[in-house]
């Protein structure tokens, strides 16, 4: 399926009713839609925010990649799993689950006395968001002619930048007012909410009747999510992991059942992932690497850029909290630049460009932190964000539109879950590095200090800068097998 359907040049016809996302039909489900990712967006982004005086209050500094990686993993396990269930109960039901599940786990992150009833709460969160995010996406085809996916996308991404902007900011600004705990909580109203918007906008559908015929399936089903969770699980524990032995073994292992889940996954019965995934000599395994790598090496962000700025800088939460917006602002910015490209070729030369403003992004916030320069780490962040920006929409897109008719289901499906199983390893990843560089110390969970930064914190960001070449690099092979396929060289 060639792209050029749904580029940006195609989409001229503004003013065609038919490709409007808010008719009397498709609005309330678009508002839903835009409430489902924005939500996802939000729950994903504003513990960068409150991370810092969630350590101060309970602990935990050597431990917080946690803290991201357990919503990531339970992301992905209902992220793979939904797809049955939407087929089985239709959507509403396990929407609605998924907003309750997500309720509960804001309550007990945001009640929680101790670190680790945090980290349960937000792996609960994860499980709801992995279920709303991908029925958001699986709706898309029910719901919108294909003519219409390209618009439907560019709001959705949208939505995700600016609730990105918007939620560690807010987050910010709760824990100044009273407490990071307000963070968790109000997603209390959030989850009324979206679940008001289900009940109006999403019809219900009686369960289809069992199939004892399927059960096979149901059994290899289970084996297969069970080993992707498992891999993702021990690529993650890396950063609990001291011992180098212990610390090798622990990476075989992950790599070994990532091996066996691939296996397992392109025998018989229903598969989780398109055929080609994590092919480097095709157009779409190519393409996963890519997203699975960006989002590894983005997890240090995460997890340091707040901290970074209290610590190094005395910024309060609410101002720290804007140096990290900046990223999702610029992010936003960008997107919408790149989307206005007026050929296929400009479209592909953006694309190219976003990892490699990504490099100097991670490299300006080491240097930032060796020059202890608030403005240049500001401009890092806002670096960052051009490269996200003017590329991953286009690389989705890419991967989407460029998969055989077939398989444009499974892989529109693993696109987010991809993403997640890259935070979740590189926030193990980050927490392995952070220790082995002398960032933080085990045996002091508190706050990362001035010292340690000084000493230690801009080594980090240029590992993550050496790393996100792989990708880079990877990204110039993809724009040729893009361009080949849709006979444009």
């Amino acid at each position: 399926m060639s792209l050029s359907a749904s580029s940006p040049a195609s989409m001229s016809s503004a003013g065609d009713p038919s490709l409007s996302l808010f008719t009397r039909e498709r609005a309330p489900i678009t508002l839903a839609l835009a409430l489902g990712v924005g939500s996802h967006a939000v729950n994903r982004f504003v513990t960068v925010a409150v991370l810092p005086d969630i350590i101060r209050d309970l602990g935990g500094q050597d431990q917080a990649f946690w803290v991201f990686s357990v919503f990531e993993m339970a992301a992905i396990l209902a992220g793979f799993a939904t797809g049955a269930a939407k087929m089985r109960f239709g959507a509403r039901t396990p929407f609605l689950t998924a907003t309750l599940v997500l309720a509960v786990g804001s309550v007990l992150a945001g009640l929680s006395p101790v670190f680790w009833g945090l980290v349960i709460g937000k792996a609960l969160q994860g499980f709801g968001e992995g279920v709303i995010i991908a029925i958001c996406y699986a709706l898309i085809p029910d719901v919108y002619p294909r003519r219409v996916a390209a618009r439907v996308f560019a709001v959705l991404s949208g939505i995700w930048a600016v609730a990105a902007a918007v939620g560690p900011v807010s987050a910010g600004l709760m824990s100044d007012l009273w407490s990071w705990r307000a963070a968790f909580l109000v997603n209390i109203p959030l989850t009324v909410l979206l679940g008001t918007l289900i009940l109006v906008s999403i019809p219900g559908r009686p369960p289809q009747h069992r199939d004892s015929n399927q059960n096979p399936k149901k059994r290899g089903l289970f084996i297969k999510v069970t080993l992707l969770v498992l891999c993702v699980l021990s690529l993650t524990a890396i950063g609990e992991v001291r011992d180098p032995l212990m610390l090798l073994a622990t990476i075989g292992a992950g790599l070994l059942l990532a091996v066996l889940f691939l296996k397992a996954d392109r025998s018989a019965g229903a598969r989780l992932l398109p055929l080609e995934a994590f092919r480097v000599h095709t157009l779409i395994g190519l393409g996963t690497w890519v997203v699975v790598l960006i989002s590894v090496t983005a997890a240090v962000r995460a997890i340091f850029v707040t901290t970074f700025g209290q610590v190094m800088w005395g910024l309060s939460v609410t101002e720290a909290s804007y140096v990290a917006a900046l990223l999702a602002m610029s992010w936003t910015v960008f997107a919408w630049i790149s989307a206005r490209a007026k050929t296929r070729r400009a479209e592909m030369v953006f694309m190219v460009t976003g990892p490699l403003l990504i490099i100097l992004g991670l490299a300006l916030a080491g240097a930032a932190v060796d020059l202890k320069s608030l403005w240049m780490f500001m401009a890092a962040s806002i670096v960052n964000g051009a490269g996200h920006g003017v590329s991953s929409q286009i690389i989705t897109r890419s991967l989407m539109y460029g998969s055989a008719e077939s398989e444009c289901d499974l892989v529109s499906g693993m696109l987010p879950s991809l993403s997640s199983a890259g935070a979740a390893i590189g926030g193990g990843l980050t927490g392995l590095l952070a220790i082995q560089v002398g960032l933080i110390s085990p045996a002091n969970d508190g706050l990362v200090t001035y010292e340690a930064i000084e000493q230690a914190g801009a080594t980090l960001f240029y590992i993550m800068a050496a790393i996100t070449i792989l990708p880079a690099a990877a990204t110039f092979v993809l724009r040729n097998r893009i361009l080949r396929q849709e006979g444009i060289i």
